[in-house]
């Protein structure tokens, strides 16, 4: 892949990351997450998770605790439910520099769970990330 897609595809994850943070707490161990198999994983330094598809270094899944509450309806966005009957909100947004970004979003406990699966307009949607993206639930005590 050229250097310049790379570069695109970590300051969009980048800026996602930031617009996430809102005092980010640590993802794993307070959700069950499933990412799609074979999925390579890495700490992501902003507290939450990254997931990269293999042999594609522009499909990516990320997901966050933060304190923030689900930001405001935007267009596009629907209300789902996910952990059995728990209610979320599902997002697909087109960004520059031609990514899609699919965004499942919910509260629990005064914290905000979210994963995004990042990719290019032009790749099909993976199903198993769309699904993965959909198996936040939180952790039974």
């Amino acid at each position: 892949m050229p250097v310049i897609g790379s570069m695109k595809h970590i300051a969009a994850m980048f800026c996602l990351a930031i617009v996430c943070t809102g005092c980010a707490h640590p993802f794993a161990g307070r959700v069950d997450f499933e990412a799609p198999k074979g999925w390579i994983h890495s700490d992501d330094p902003t507290a939450g998770e990254t997931w990269n598809k293999p042999g594609s270094s522009k499909e990516s899944i990320m997901a966050q605790t933060t304190n923030g509450p689900v930001p405001p309806r935007q267009p596009g966005s629907k209300d789902i439910t996910i952990c059995g009957n728990h209610p979320a909100v599902y997002l697909t947004q087109n960004h520059d520099p031609g990514q899609v970004w699919e965004v499942v979003s919910t509260n629990w406990n005064s914290h905000r769970y979210m994963a995004v699966y990042v990719r290019p307009v032009s790749t099909a949607p993976d199903p198993a990330a769309e699904i993965a993206i959909r198996t936040i639930c939180l952790k039974r005590n």
